[in-house]
């Protein structure tokens, strides 16, 4: 399922999604403002949350983003974000995992997000940079102590982005 509130961005996806879903596998698209609460009575096992975000990021490839940055804007994001990590996490099934995402190098969109949700919720917590470094090796020096997933683009030559992958107790 993948879930979008722009109508031009989730037919995109359904043109281009497709060729690389496997053989059995179904596709719904559906648009929705996940700052609400989710219709969806389904629990899912993996959850991705692309968080809109500043795209600090990617201001390398993207100067122009500066001109759009205002001082009010990153609050007014955060609140965004949290209301839409807040309210994915629900849907998560029991050990399910969600990985929240963005293309922004700020703090206040990325880990302050997250600590603020998990502080909030109970049965749920972000995997450990030992656990992801067993799981996904190579990668390890791209998790912080915390366990959260970064690049930079003065030390990777790549786009900003920030991971956080967060598990739900088993009920």
């Amino acid at each position: 399922m993948a879930c979008d509130a722009s109508a031009a961005r989730l037919r995109t996806l359904a043109q281009l999604l497709p060729p690389r879903i496997p053989p059995g596998v179904g596709l719904a698209v559906v648009q929705i403002d996940a700052t609400r609460e989710s219709p969806f009575g389904a629990c899912f096992h993996r959850i991705l949350v692309d968080a809109p975000c500043s795209g600090t990021g990617t201001l390398a490839r993207n100067p122009e983003i500066k001109a759009r940055l205002l001082p009010k804007g990153l609050p007014r994001l955060a609140e965004m974000q949290r209301k839409i990590l807040g309210n994915a996490l629900p849907l998560l099934a029991p050990r399910g995992r969600l990985v929240y995402a963005t293309c922004s190098l700020e703090p206040e969109e990325n880990e302050d997000v997250v600590e603020e949700v998990l502080s909030s919720t109970t049965g749920f917590r972000r995997l450990t940079r030992e656990e992801l470094t067993r799981e996904f090796l190579g990668l390890g020096p791209l998790f912080d102590t915390a366990g959260y997933f970064r690049t930079r683009p003065d030390v990777h030559s790549m786009d900003g982005f920030f991971a956080a992958v967060l598990v739900r107790s088993e009920r």
